[in-house]
């Protein structure tokens, strides 16, 4: 007989044991066999049947008319919201230096939520004495880029000529800077070579005036994150990077965030 749980026996059921966790996320893939599931999951037929039963109880598991084991729709929807919180304590987890040293405040609340999708996400770590080799790393991940997204509290020398050459390379480019990084960036050109560059190839250049506390570019097959320590300096020496495409679309909103709080530059 099936049995109406409250949400204590849910979280008991399905988080409290890998067992139960593990065969939900198996059939979130596909409807599966016993002999699927326990080749899977390296377990015997007994200890994977008395799983099930009370997976079958709790309505989150049935068998289908070929005797395969499916997730019922509340299955599906309960298993999603165990993955993403699985994934978000990985990613914590896995960075959790990177965490608790940087100031966080740069991430909004939505993004936050989403953690989860930086799961396949690595922390580059630089000498402080060879800072150039950043650089380098981040210059050949945006080369191939289609397009690309910038948000930027900080101003390097070196970024008005990668930017310029992406530009001219017809790259779709949208930047977000602060007043201090657009006076460098004209400073750096020129106003009137800046002014030029802008009209010609339509770079969509757009200024916040805040006092941001994240710097990151997203393209088409890469992001990096750079962030600020908790004593209010940016930390060149760390950066997160990854080119899953999860990653990649939270960067996409973390953008949309600030690009919605900027206004356009105009000449």
């Amino acid at each position: 007989m099936r049995k109406k749980l409250d949400s204590r026996d849910l979280h008991r059921l399905v988080i409290c044991s890998d067992l139960r966790k593990n065969l939900l996320m198996c059939l979130n893939e596909d409807k599966k066999s016993l002999g699927d599931l326990r080749n899977e999951l390296d377990i015997s037929s007994t200890t994977a049947i008395h799983a099930l039963r009370e997976l079958e109880k709790s309505n989150l598991v049935f068998q289908d008319k070929d005797k395969n084991y499916a997730l019922t729709k509340i299955g599906r929807i309960l298993i999603l919201k165990v993955a993403d919180c699985s994934n978000a304590v990985d990613v914590i987890k896995k960075h959790e230096r990177f965490w608790l040293e940087h100031d966080l405040s740069g991430i909004p609340g939505h993004l936050m939520e989403k953690i989860g999708w930086l799961k396949d996400s690595n922390i580059v770590q630089i000498d402080s004495l060879d800072i150039v080799k950043t650089h380098e790393s981040f210059v050949r991940f945006i080369k191939p880029a289609k397009w690309l997204k910038g948000v930027s509290p900080i101003f390097s020398a070196d970024y008005p000529v990668v930017f310029k050459e992406m530009i001219e390379r017809n790259v779709n480019t949208q930047a977000i800077v602060t007043n201090a990084v657009l006076k460098k960036t004209v400073d750096a050109f020129g106003k009137e070579n800046f002014d030029k560059l802008i009209s010609k190839y339509q770079l969509d250049l757009s200024v916040i005036d805040e006092d941001l506390k994240v710097a990151f570019t997203v393209t088409d097959g890469f992001l990096s994150v750079g962030l600020f320590t908790n004593n209010g300096l940016y930390d060149p020496t760390h950066d997160l990077i990854s080119t899953d495409d999860k990653a990649i679309q939270w960067g996409i909103e973390l953008f949309e965030y600030y690009r919605k709080k900027a206004k356009k530059y105009e000449n």
